[in-house]
């Protein structure tokens, strides 16, 4: 090969590099250009011993029942009732308030769920609820997506729940689901909530369609 073609090839090559240094730079430009700040989660308020967490993101009837559930876990003696209640109302919120969500990925309620069924209701949930939930990483994402709006614990039933070769004492609620603007979403769900030491977890959800 000689001089003149060697250095048509160099200067080819620095041109196509350019070229695509170039688009990527315009790319990059305009997309961020138009992209809102990304605003990250911050916990405001937490129940240590339990694990669980209130974000700045959640919604006004998600921090009532917080508050509420903290209350409940104060008392010196706790009435498990009224936990199982409090955890199935925030379980709810956070699980079917998909709105404030970033992505499918972005599953709520997983603080409730027993811990070795943990990955397997996220990915459940990824596949199914929140399968067409679009990214919103940029905040811009035009969507829309239910918010809770109400939660009633229609009965509380007393239970059991095979964990293994262990049955734990467990709680059956029966609950209605109102939203902000109806969209398609569950409206009567039953929770299976169980006990395990001094903590709660939610080990089965299933909705009805009435």
């Amino acid at each position: 090969m000689n001089k003149k073609k060697k250095k048509i090839i160099i200067i080819v090559s620095i041109v196509v590099v350019l070229l695509i240094g170039i688009g990527l730079g315009f790319f990059f430009y305009f997309k961020n250009k138009n992209n809102q700040p990304i605003k990250n989660v911050e916990v405001v308020d937490t129940i240590s011993e339990y694990g669980y967490n209130l974000e700045d993101r959640d919604t006004v009837i998600y921090k009532e029942a917080f508050n509420n559930l903290k209350d409940v876990l104060k008392e010196e003696e706790i009435n498990y009732e009224e936990y199982a209640n409090c955890l199935g109302k925030l379980f709810i919120i956070d699980l079917y308030t998909i709105e404030n969500k970033v992505n499918k990925y972005d599953v709520g309620s997983l603080d409730f769920i027993y811990p070795s069924e943990k990955e397997k209701f996220q990915n459940k949930v990824m596949d199914t609820m929140y399968k067409l939930v679009e990214d919103n990483t940029s905040n811009t994402r035009k969507q829309e997506l239910p918010v809770v709006k109400n939660v009633t614990i229609n009965s509380t039933q007393n239970t059991t729940y095979k964990k293994g070769d262990t049955e734990l004492v467990a709680y059956l609620l029966d609950i209605t689901i109102s939203y902000e603007k109806e969209l398609g979403y569950d409206e009567h769900i039953t929770l299976t909530i169980a006990k395990e030491e001094n903590k709660l977890y939610v080990v089965n959800l299933t909705s009805h369609v009435d």
